[in-house]
């Protein structure tokens, strides 16, 4: 299994860690190699998909992505990353030890101002701290805070941070469930054998499954033999599935967490199919994540997509949940875990409806929705498709082959 994070992702749940990265100060933590392993929340917030793509990858290509944008070096350069760390190219740890014990371990100040797509000019005092390995004392990277010193739109950024922190906590307490109750819902595993079935053709070698989760989809593919790349931006979902893993799979599996609105280290049709569960409806740009999932998908690829319809009614979803455990004997067992579900549920209505008005018709002037999905695929030149009910008729499937003149975005 490749998974893209970088060192510091073997301790994922210390707490003195995730105490950093749930502030509402944007912060990047960089390991030896000068690679960006984490990011929090209010970077993503604040840097938006100028960030997709960077985690994984020197940090250097964050600036450069952030290069028009930003009047001033990012990370200051008397700082561990552009001082010591290893260039792009190189071997990432064969500088690691000992040159890195040698070196002089201090704080390092910066100032640099940055456009924000989403609230505009912003300045930032970046401060950049060595972290210490505790056991041997050796430097293990560095913690970049990015404060916000001047923002006219603060109380508005401020918000949204509040907001992001809250919803990818409600992703963390629904991932502990996921997997207990979603295999005990007859709609819900008729939709994952139906993708199942869509990538299972002998010509469908490569496949990408974006917004993988806990490996619904990806973990019956790999036992067919597929090469998978998953990608999901959600750190408990992506544990819940490298949980899973068999030897069989060998490197078959290759898993990013990120988001799918941009994949710039995916090549144009670079696989045979794509895969998307339920998962568009939850990211600030469908509509960039769906281009970027045919960009990816090769001329003749087939590709297949359940999303919420116009229609959606989480109440409806709900009621018939809990029926179908109760049918099963299984209500008290997982009640737990049910209890968990309720919780979410309210805010899983929030995302579909605010997808389908606020984010996407404010930017695009369209709706998002499964019926929208199949006219934009249908408009982009997309040959054989089908609109199959899903989830009691709260979602659909749409699935198609990719033609060879699907207009590019």
């Amino acid at each position: 299994m490749s998974l893209q994070l970088g060192p510091f992702s073997q301790h994922p749940t210390s707490l003195s860690l995730k105490a950093f990265f749930y502030t509402r100060t944007p912060m990047l933590l960089i390991d030896p190699g000068g690679v960006i392993v984490d990011t929090n929340a209010a970077t993503r917030e604040l840097l938006g998909l100028d960030l997709a793509g960077c985690k994984g990858q020197h940090y250097t290509y964050l600036l450069n992505c952030l290069r028009p944008r930003t009047e001033g070096p990012l990370l200051p350069p008397d700082g561990m990353a552009s001082a010591h760390f290893a260039t792009p190219g190189d071997d990432l740890y064969a500088r690691r030890m000992p040159e890195l014990d040698t070196v002089d371990l201090r704080a390092a100040v910066g100032e640099c101002r940055y456009h924000s797509a989403r609230y505009g000019p912003v300045r930032l005092r970046v401060s950049e701290v060595p972290c210490i390995d505790t056991e041997s004392g050796a430097c293990a990277g560095s913690l970049a805070s990015l404060e916000v010193t001047d923002l006219p739109t603060l109380t508005a950024f401020q918000g949204g941070v509040d907001r992001r922190l809250g919803h990818e906590v409600m992703w963390e307490v629904y991932a502990a469930s996921y997997d207990r109750i979603l295999p005990e819902l007859p709609f819900y595993q008729e939709v994952v054998e139906r993708h199942y079935a869509a990538m299972s053709n002998p010509a469908i070698s490569t496949v990408l499954d974006i917004g993988a989760g806990t490996g619904s989809v990806t973990v019956r593919l790999l036992g067919a033999g597929k090469w998978v790349t998953a990608v999901d931006v959600n750190r408990a979902m992506l544990e819940k599935m490298d949980s899973k893993r068999e030897a069989g799979w060998g490197d078959r599996l290759t898993v990013i967490e990120d988001t799918a609105e941009r994949l710039p280290h995916l090549r144009d049709g670079a696989f045979d199919g794509v895969t998307v569960l339920l998962a568009f409806f939850d990211m600030d740009d469908p509509i960039a994540a769906l281009a970027e999932a045919q960009r990816v998908l090769k001329p003749g690829g087939t590709l297949v997509v359940t999303e919420p319809r116009a229609c959606f009614n989480v109440v409806e979803l709900m009621t018939a949940a809990e029926e179908a455990l109760r049918a099963r004997g299984l209500l008290d067992r997982l009640s737990g875990d049910w209890k968990r579900i309720q919780t979410v549920a309210p805010l899983v209505r929030d995302a579909v409806q605010d997808t389908q008005s606020r984010k996407v018709a404010a930017a695009a002037k369209q709706d998002w929705h499964a019926e929208a999905i199949f006219d934009t695929l249908r408009r982009d030149g997309f040959t054989g498709l089908t609109f199959q009910e899903a989830h009691l008729g709260n979602c659909a499937s749409i699935t198609g082959s990719k033609g060879s003149s699907v207009l590019r975005r």
